[in-house]
């Protein structure tokens, strides 16, 4: 097998040392939880439909394992959810922060012309009430 950081083109690639980090830190607690849940890694590898030596690679913080293989094993242990909710579009501050910016100041019509807008009624009248006063 090739070394994580070479491509099989034979360009060098550098695993930079924070997902290098979080690689391992992820494999640690996939080990953890199983161990809780008091899998062997043999029975973790049969429920997740891979081999006893990837099982014992993902948790050992190996490059090369899959996503999906990670994905199989959060699955059989009870986490994928857990992983889903931490990737939603509202916990990324970062991009939505890079969303608020490209908002425009104005809008206008796109004619130019303002639009005619049904003003509020005030007082007591004869039609139905309005449910969004104000709006």
């Amino acid at each position: 097998m090739l070394p994580p950081e070479k491509k099989r083109s034979g360009a060098q690639v550098a695993m930079p040392q924070p997902v290098a980090r979080v690689l391992r830190r992820l494999g640690q607690d996939v080990s953890a939880a199983r161990r809780m849940r008091r899998l062997s890694q043999e029975d973790l590898a049969q429920r997740i439909g891979t081999s006893l030596s990837t099982v014992r690679r993902m948790e050992d913080g190996y490059a090369g394992t899959a996503l999906h293989t990670f994905l199989r094993a959060l699955h059989v242990l009870g986490r994928l959810d857990d992983l889903a909710k931490a990737m939603t579009l509202e916990n990324d501050a970062l991009g939505m922060e890079l969303v608020r910016e490209q908002l425009p100041q104005r809008v206008r019509t796109s004619s130019g012309k303002q639009r005619h807008t049904a003003r509020p009624r005030i007082g007591n009248t004869d039609g139905p009430a309005d449910d969004l006063e104000g709006f």
